[in-house]
């Protein structure tokens, strides 16, 4: 679809009812993390790590899309809580790379479960097909987002 030919009223519902959701879920998650001693960004990263071992700060910080300065806040309180730690590459000891350590993999598995808690909870109002259908459509739009950010 065009997007000249996407009408306005879609765009506004649209607008209107992802505030809404977003506002809610974000403020649960938000509390819920606060109560790991995490933020939404440390829990993106926790979650990046838990994905790929041995990541560099330089890249937390593209994925993230923050400068390299903003990452060390952020890895510099993970690190003092003991959820990640620093490991020098053995085969060139200057570069340095963040790995989860055990209490960090259990932290990002309550968090990710208490995700899973409250997106379950909202999503339970609909019926399976709903889901489905909102997953699909999300992928589809993160996708067209993705690439065209890449362009």
């Amino acid at each position: 679809m065009e997007p000249e030919r996407i009408q306005h009223s879609y765009i506004d519902r649209l607008f209107s009812a992802f505030q809404i959701s977003n506002r809610h879920i974000q403020q649960e998650m938000t509390v819920a993390l606060k109560e790991m001693n995490l933020t939404a960004p440390q829990f993106f990263i926790l979650y990046i790590l838990s994905t790929s071992k041995g990541t560099k700060s330089t890249e937390l910080a593209e994925k993230l899309e923050v400068k390299p300065s903003a990452i060390t806040v952020m890895i510099d309180r993970l690190l003092k809580n003991d959820f990640v730690s620093r490991q020098r590459d053995e085969k060139d000891r200057r570069i340095v790379k963040l790995e989860l350590t055990s209490l960090g993999q259990d932290v990002f598995e309550k968090a990710k479960a208490k995700r899973r808690e409250i997106f379950s909870r909202y999503l339970a109002y609909l019926d399976e097909e709903d889901v489905n259908q909102l997953v699909m459509i999300y992928e589809k739009l993160a996708a067209a987002v993705e690439n065209n950010t890449e362009e």
